[in-house]
């Protein structure tokens, strides 16, 4: 069975739909409730829909399809950056020195999480907003904010791509830069 934009929607749309009639069918129960907005409760439908969907398909799959490109709109400036292997050591040496030997056991050794593939790179993506991009540029001022977001997913479901959307606004609106991996 084929897995994409196409067969996702078709398979929530019915959810959706359903959640927004129940919703507003049945919303003086729901007063005191979390799900009392609309967008919180088709949120939750949607997210189950979507897993129990998903669940039928091969992890293969799934990455795929949360791994599509999504363009950023024209007042964002993003910029691919390769983290070199010298960074990526000294992080793990300093975690491990944070943590300590049994801080290390408890996280499942110190190997799992440093393994890269031969030959790849860990690659990331500086976002924020051109305005903000071209005032630094133009004050020559280093960016007084700077977050770092680590999406969810341990690398298995999803990507920056899917995640650009959340990201672009965090720089938006704390007026930052993101580095995005």
């Amino acid at each position: 069975m084929v897995f994409n934009t196409i067969t996702v929607g078709t398979a929530v749309t019915p959810t959706v739909i359903e959640t927004y009639f129940s919703h507003y069918l049945n919303r003086k129960p729901l007063r005191q409730k979390p799900t009392a907005h609309v967008s919180y409760h088709e949120g939750l439908q949607l997210i189950r829909r979507f897993l129990h969907y998903a669940s039928y398909h091969t992890v293969e799959d799934i990455q795929a399809f949360t791994s599509q490109w999504v363009p950023s709109p024209h007042w964002v400036k993003a910029e691919g950056v390769t983290i070199p292997q010298k960074s990526i050591d000294d992080a793990a040496k300093a975690i491990i020195a944070q943590l300590g030997h049994k801080g290390v056991d408890k996280v499942g050794g110190s190997k799992w999480w440093q393994w890269r593939r031969g030959g790849s790179s860990l690659q990331a993506e500086w976002i924020e907003t051109r305005v903000d991009h071209e005032r630094r540029k133009r004050t020559k001022e280093c960016c007084k904010r700077i977050m770092l977001y680590v999406h969810g997913g341990a690398y298995y479901f999803g990507s920056v791509d899917e995640h650009r959307y959340q990201i672009q606004r965090h720089a938006r609106k704390l007026g930052a830069r993101v580095l995005a991996r």
